[in-house]
């Protein structure tokens, strides 16, 4: 009864609100749970108002690499500006526009040949060989802050306090850099909408006012990269104070959007252009970010050099027209200094790459190494621009300055004098002497001198064409490049003296690029 009594009571007892059971219920709740609720509570908070907003540019741009195996084009991003307070595939069967290959009679006795490596020497090559032990995941990406003075390591001379210095040591003079700076101004004015170029450059805003086109339409990247890389080597960038700021970054964002992205890395590979555009537009990519440090640079940089890898031939060692075909000398030149560029960059770079591509010189050199044909199918013969393209490789590869065999072929390289019609062979001949001689001695200031006051001579100086150049020859690069290739070669000729600094000078150029240094400085002392 007692019982029955209560129960009644406790029903028609007024029940609490329902804030009024909140507020009981946490009333039980332990102290210390309560306590561990608020601090979380507020951590999260702190958590949201430091954490640093990342941009969206690098966040598009990182993540570059598709989960299907199909080729798709990069969406157009702006790069990621980084103040470092300075101043200043449709492929084709043969590509006859871009075939540098020049028969010259030899010039000098041949000599007894020294040994040069084997094949047994390394792992054999197979035809399945895949790019996954050294993907974009082991890239060994540099930091702004672990780029020397803003530019990366062998391009410091391209930094306004060096230049200067650099352009009066080796042999360059005012006009010099005044032929330069026309040739910046008549690229600048032909630079399409979109931020690229062509080398047909009447469809710019040329309009047909500068004669002499290129033949080919169908080489975007290439003709892309090469007009960037005379800017680049004035250390003009798209993130530092200059002139053509704007047209670099316009220049860039157009590479990085032109890229194809594959299983393989970034391609440049295009009709009309093949692995030539492949070479030339890594280098441009490569070289940007290491004179920047921009991260939204790293991974397409990285991607284009796992490209060049990949496309490598497996058993010969070469590059050619379509990814791992047996390779030429000519190609080869480009993929090689875009690995280098790569390299300076501190991109990732494997070492069995670098020794496949002295394999595949040593199959075509000529008098033991001092000279290098294109093909060598049936009669490897000696080639002026082939000669200069092998021997500048060879030297960033790693032959020490006193190779006798280097020492040869510089001697028979320089005796040629430069030419009046190859922009081609001239770019290539003039850095390895200057290379060779880091701007010094009597081969280098006769060299220096002719082609110097010619290129400033032959620079049109009129009209809209005025900063342009135009090298007639038929069956060479000029005809299929055009003005503009003429003048992206000649302009980064002029700029030899600061473009790179001088390999046996600076440690930090040579690194460890080479495959095996010890070896051929030891052949070197013979």
């Amino acid at each position: 009864m007692n019982s029955a009594s209560e129960n009644n009571r406790d029903r028609s007892a007024p029940q609490p609100s329902r804030s009024g059971r909140f507020r009981l219920w946490l009333l039980g709740i332990e102290s210390w749970l309560f306590s561990l609720i608020a601090h979380s509570i507020i951590l999260a908070l702190l958590g949201v108002w430091t954490l640093p907003v990342m941009s969206r540019p690098l966040e598009a741009l990182l993540d570059i690499l598709p989960a299907d195996p199909e080729v798709e084009e990069l969406d157009e991003q702006p790069l990621m500006e980084v103040n470092l307070n300075l101043e200043e595939t449709e492929p084709i069967e043969t590509n006859e526009q871009f075939t540098m290959e020049d028969d010259t009679e030899t010039l000098l006795p041949e000599e007894d040949p020294i040994e040069f490596s084997s094949a047994d020497e390394l792992e054999a090559a197979h035809s399945t060989w895949e790019l996954e032990e050294f993907g974009d995941q082991l890239a060994q990406l540099a930091q702004p802050s672990d780029i020397l003075g803003g530019l990366g390591q062998g391009m410091e001379g391209r930094s306004p306090q060096v230049r200067a210095r650099m352009l009066h040591r080796n042999g360059g003079n005012m006009a010099s850099e005044n032929a330069v700076r026309e040739a910046l101004n008549w690229l600048a004015r032909h630079q399409m909408p979109d931020g690229s170029w062509n080398f047909d450059h009447r469809q710019s805003a040329c309009q047909g006012r500068c004669g002499d086109p290129g033949e080919i339409t169908t080489a975007v990247r290439a003709a892309t990269g090469l007009a960037l890389l005379p800017f680049l080597g004035a250390g003009q960038t798209h993130n530092l104070p200059g002139p053509y700021r704007e047209v670099v970054q316009r220049g860039a964002q157009a590479l990085v959007r032109l890229m194809q992205r594959t299983p393989q890395g970034g391609s440049f590979h295009e009709p009309g252009g093949n692995m030539y555009s492949h070479g030339i537009a890594s280098m441009a990519l490569s070289e940007a970010y290491a004179m920047t440090g921009d991260p939204a640079l790293a991974r397409p940089a990285q991607l284009a050099i796992n490209y060049i890898c990949y496309a490598q031939d497996p058993l010969g060692g070469g590059w050619r027209y379509q990814p791992r075909q047996p390779g030429d000398t000519s190609v080869m030149g480009w993929q090689i200094m875009a690995l280098k560029s790569g390299h300076m960059a501190s991109l990732s770079v494997p070492p069995l790459v670098i020794q496949r591509a002295n394999l595949f010189l040593d199959s075509k050199q000529v008098d033991g190494g001092e000279g290098y044909c294109y093909l060598g199918d049936e009669k490897c013969e000696y080639g002026q621009s082939t000669s200069a393209i092998g021997l500048l490789c060879r030297m960033v590869m790693g032959w020490p300055q006193n190779h006798p065999v280097l020492l040869r072929g510089v001697k028979r390289l320089a005796s040629h004098g430069p030419s009046p019609k190859l922009a081609y062979f001239n770019y290539y001949a003039t850095q390895v002497l200057f290379q060779h001689t880091s701007g010094k001695g009597e081969i280098w200031k006769k060299w220096n001198t002719s082609l110097r006051d010619m290129l400033i001579e032959s620079q049109a100086t009129t009209g809209h064409e005025s900063g342009s150049w135009f090298f007639e020859r038929e069956g060479t690069h000029s005809k299929s490049g055009g003005r503009l290739y003429c003048t992206a070669m000649a302009a980064m000729t002029l700029e030899v003296y600061y473009r790179y600094m001088p390999i046996y000078q600076a440690k930090s150029v040579a690194g460890d690029f080479d495959s095996k240094p010890q070896q051929d400085a030891e052949a070197g002392e013979e």
